[in-house]
């Protein structure tokens, strides 16, 4: 049995025990858990929330005229881009049968006129013919009668024949005409259309979801695809109350206006930038990417305390478009470093910005 040597015991520990010790530190103890994250500063800005829609620029009266009769088009005196005055007579169809029915029927109405003036001027004889002053009157009205139906037949025969006129409806520019003189025209067919090109709007459609949120006065810029790098600055002047029965969308009429440099034309296609709220001053801010959320949906920003991280709930104010307000006092925050990188409290955070 060999002798136990203490000296040599002594050695082995004193060399054993360091490694043992080295190769726990490095190969055993529990690893630190550490995320990689960036640094952002809340910043001050202002916040607010918009509603866009697409849209065309309209002329703010426009008309599309049609005879409301059918027939052969005899006349029309004005052509495409000539101004016209409310009332300006601007075409008619060939109404000469319809003429000449007017023409009859103002004949028994001048007849009937005649009867009863002869009938009065000849009272006495016509008392004495009758038996007496009741008689005569009833006869008279009789006659009141049937000259009140000749006229009323007569106006009725003119608003027949008025139907195969064209008057403007207000002053403006005849922007088309899609019939010629020759041609037949049908009740509701359109002949041509005047516009007021004084007076502008910017038509959109907006969602019943999005609605809600427009009011009466609320700013909007309008972009439009002609002047790319110019917003025509307005506001909401009117709403409709009701939806549109075709498309169940709202048809909002934005006025707009233009100038020497910007000049406005029917037809031009753009967008409408509607703010629906706003912070009105700057506020602190952080985007919708640098705000977290629990499974309760309760919002939450990441902080680093003691160099881990830790969830922060806060209280949010308005949601805007790009920022949203950070009402809780916090002027520093942390995000991951990259994409659907998921980050967990209590880990170690590694600051790489």
């Amino acid at each position: 049995m060999p002798k136990f040597d203490s000296k040599n015991l002594i050695k082995y520990l004193l060399i054993g025990i360091p490694l043992a010790l080295g190769a726990w530190f490095f190969l055993l103890r529990p690893k630190q858990l550490t995320s990689l994250v960036r640094k952002v500063e809340v910043e001050n800005r202002v916040v607010s929330r918009t509603v866009s829609a697409s849209g065309q620029i309209k002329a703010d009266e426009q008309a599309d005229l049609t005879f409301m009769s059918a027939g052969k088009i005899s006349e029309i005196f004005v052509k495409k881009g000539e101004e016209v005055k409310k009332g300006q007579f601007m075409a008619y169809l060939d109404g000469s049968a319809q003429f000449q029915t007017v023409q009859s029927y103002r004949d028994a109405r001048d007849v009937a006129i005649r009867n009863k003036e002869l009938y009065e001027q000849e009272k006495e004889t016509n008392i004495k013919s009758l038996g007496g002053e009741d008689a005569y009157n009833i006869k008279v009205r009789q006659l009141e009668e049937l000259a009140s139906q000749a006229e009323a037949s007569y106006q009725a025969q003119l608003s027949i024949l008025s139907n195969s006129y064209i008057y403007a409806p207000f002053d403006g520019t005849i922007i088309d005409v899609n019939k010629k003189v020759g041609e037949t025209a049908i009740i509701g067919e359109t002949v041509m259309t005047l516009a007021n090109m004084n007076k502008f709007i910017f038509e959109i459609s907006i969602d019943q979801e999005d609605y809600g949120y427009i009011k009466l006065g609320q700013p909007v810029k309008i972009n439009l695809d002609s002047y790319a790098s110019f917003d025509f600055n307005t506001k909401i002047d009117q709403l409709p109350l009701t939806a549109n029965s075709s498309t169940g969308v709202f048809d909002i009429e934005i006025p707009v206006t233009g100038d020497t440099e910007h000049r406005l034309a029917i037809g031009m296609s753009g967008d409408a930038y509607i703010d629906v709220l706003t912070t009105g001053e700057a506020v602190r801010a952080l985007t919708i990417d640098e705000i977290f959320y629990d499974i309760s949906d309760n919002p939450f920003v990441w902080i680093v305390e003691n160099g881990k991280l830790k969830k922060l709930p806060v209280e949010l104010g308005v949601e805007g478009d790009i920022y949203t307000e950070i009402k809780t006092d916090v002027s520093e925050v942390v995000i991951p470093a990259e994409d659907n990188q998921k980050l967990t409290e209590g880990y170690f955070a590694k600051i790489i910005n």
